[in-house]
């Protein structure tokens, strides 16, 4: 495939904008060797940026070359130029943080907001209500709203416009987007909370979290995001997968989801619960477990109590054979479980670990298992680097807007 100048000059101003922002600070040599273009072309789109108030440059005290020359210039994005809103939703509560260009955190607010327990016209009222509040108490003066993400516990669709379908609440194909768009006037994008860990274990460690690997929370739900050829995979229509409603077994555990059988019916945090209560398995599933009572049950494992370490054993079984379904698909690849579910993984690995050499992916069994115990600053990195990077894509398309 020929490029055209102009589509060139587009790819090179984006590639330029993303080793910035990955560096944080850079000098143009450096840009020029990292994107394999000529000093000349990157002096010309860097200074582009700079009028155009995306990029600053500042001299550093330590002249170049031990001691002779000039002293050396170092490129980073303009923290002032744009600033995006970031908007968690998850049960019983909104989090709103405001970021500058830089990723910065200037804002962070938790609000307590029960989603289950109002209708379509509420939510919106009061979802622009809060992020309105938010920018007016805490947006820098003179500050230009570039972009919103939401993340969301649930379904959205492809486009990212629509909240399908969420635990949070009964409400279904909620237009949040075009809500938060026709109110406040920036770019709007919803992404699945798993699919937003994920993007942010990328974007942490690119070396570990590459081409290939799933994110998979356990906590009240069962996700998945998952990376394959370096790229997020999502359905057909939603932001799928839905690796939690897999089915384990057929007739089995009550899923929240209503179904059952699901893993997540087995391996949330409300299953393991469920099975260390000595509940039926059709029994309703909780609203709400802690993190301190999944520690607790992990602690009664490691004390020797049956029902806990059953209950823990039953949750590897049900994500180990998803992953061996998956596995066979794709091939194996390593995986982050991120939640407070990792407090107890020591129980549920042996048995995880046991399915998949059982399997037809016996190769799997020694797969790479990391374990993050806290969710919450996978989501809001992910939002902040979903919208950063979405002003970063439309500035590369043509000269940006003075700050």
């Amino acid at each position: 495939m020929v490029l055209r100048s102009d589509d060139m000059r587009r790819r090179n101003r984006l590639r330029i904008i993303e080793i910035i922002r990955r560096k944080g600070a850079i000098s143009r040599s450096e840009i020029a060797q990292s994107a394999a273009l000529s000093p000349a072309t990157v002096s010309t789109i860097s200074n582009d940026l700079i009028a155009e108030g995306v990029l600053i440059a500042r001299g550093s005290d330590t002249p170049a070359n031990n001691g002779r020359g000039r002293p050396s210039v170092y490129l980073s994005v303009n923290p002032a130029f744009r600033h995006a809103v970031l908007i968690i939703l998850k049960i019983g509560a909104v989090n709103i943080s405001i970021v500058d260009y830089a990723g910065a955190v200037v804002s962070r607010r938790s609000i307590e907001l029960d989603l289950a327990c109002i209708g379509m016209e509420e939510l919106r009222q009061r979802l622009i209500a809060e992020v309105r509040d938010a920018w007016d108490a805490s947006a820098p003066e003179g500050a230009t709203l570039g972009r919103m993400s939401v993340g969301v516990q649930g379904a959205t669709d492809i486009a990212g416009t629509l909240m399908l379908r969420s635990p949070i609440t009964a409400l279904t194909d909620i237009p949040i987007a075009r809500w938060l768009h026709e109110a406040f006037g920036a770019p709007v994008r919803l992404a699945n909370d798993c699919d937003l860990i994920a993007r942010a274990l990328n974007w942490r460690d690119p070396a570990r979290y590459s081409d290939n690997f799933a994110a998979i929370l356990l906590a009240h739900g069962v996700g998945m995001g998952l990376f394959l050829r370096g790229k997020i995979i999502n359905g057909t229509k939603s932001s799928g997968t839905e690796f939690g409603h897999m089915l384990h077994r057929p007739g089995g555990a009550l899923c929240r989801c209503g179904a059952r059988g699901c893993i997540e019916a087995n391996a949330g945090d409300y299953a393991i619960m469920r099975r260390f209560r000595g509940d039926p398995l059709d029994a309703p599933p909780m609203v709400h477990v802690t993190a301190d009572e999944i520690s607790a049950i992990a602690e009664a494992a490691r004390d020797g109590d049956p029902l806990a370490m059953e209950a823990l054993a039953a949750a590897g079984r049900a994500l180990g054979a998803g992953l061996a379904g998956i596995f066979a698909l794709v091939d194996p690849f390593p995986v982050a479980f991120v939640g407070h579910g990792t407090a107890a993984f020591e129980f549920m690995e042996p048995a995880l670990r046991e399915i998949l050499e059982e399997s037809n992916a016996h190769v799997a069994k020694d797969v790479p298992i990391d374990l993050y115990r806290d969710e919450t600053p996978f989501i809001l990195e992910g939002c902040g680097i979903d919208a950063l990077c979405e002003i970063d894509a439309q500035l590369a398309g043509g000269i940006a807007e003075p700050a």
